[in-house]
């Protein structure tokens, strides 16, 4: 099973996407909304991780990395894997974000998954997956569309998680001065 380093959306924000999933899995897309994560934007996957060193390498990752704020400001979708998301602006913090994860956290995972390198990363928050067919898809996508854009908010917990299925095996505040 892969392991993913996530930071979480605010109470807030979350309860946008939440509602979103909600109104997903009403229309026959309920993998989201039944899969027991928090509203997240992944920042690295492994394939294995060291689980102890890991865990308390995020816990000290997390008390020296910064909430940053995170606006969505667009619906979009990876065609080939029928994944529906929300996509942020990719400024610098987001994105220093995810380069010091790499960097501070690499020593614990083994295979990162490679479309979350940073030079290639492209940071989203999942409101649907695993489409099968284009009408499934033009669906899930309309759905998503009505979401009122855009939502600000700010990424403040950072979560080790295991999954399908979904397990938290670490979830820890990050610093609470917001960068922009």
């Amino acid at each position: 099973m892969p392991f993913a380093l996530e930071v979480a959306l605010d109470p807030d924000s979350a309860a946008v996407v939440r509602a979103t999933w909600r109104d997903l899995a009403a229309a026959g897309f309920p993998f989201m909304a039944q899969s027991g994560v928090a509203p997240h934007v992944s920042l690295v996957i492994w394939d294995d991780i060291d689980v102890a060193a890991m865990s308390a390498a995020v816990a000290t990752w997390s008390r020296d990395v910064a909430e940053v704020a995170i606006v969505f400001d667009r619906v979009a979708f990876f065609p080939t894997t029928g994944v529906v998301f929300l996509a942020p602006i990719a400024d610098s913090a987001l994105r220093g974000m995810q380069a010091r994860c790499h960097r501070d956290l690499a020593a614990h995972g083994r295979q990162p998954w490679c479309h979350y390198a940073p030079d290639v990363w492209l940071p989203h928050c999942t409101l649907a997956q695993d489409i099968e067919g284009p009408a499934a898809l033009a669906r899930a996508r309309a759905i998503a569309e009505r979401v009122p854009l855009p939502v600000a908010g700010r990424l403040s917990r950072a979560e080790l998680v295991r999954f399908h299925p979904v397990h938290c095996l670490t979830a820890v505040p990050l610093a609470r001065n917001v960068s922009a």
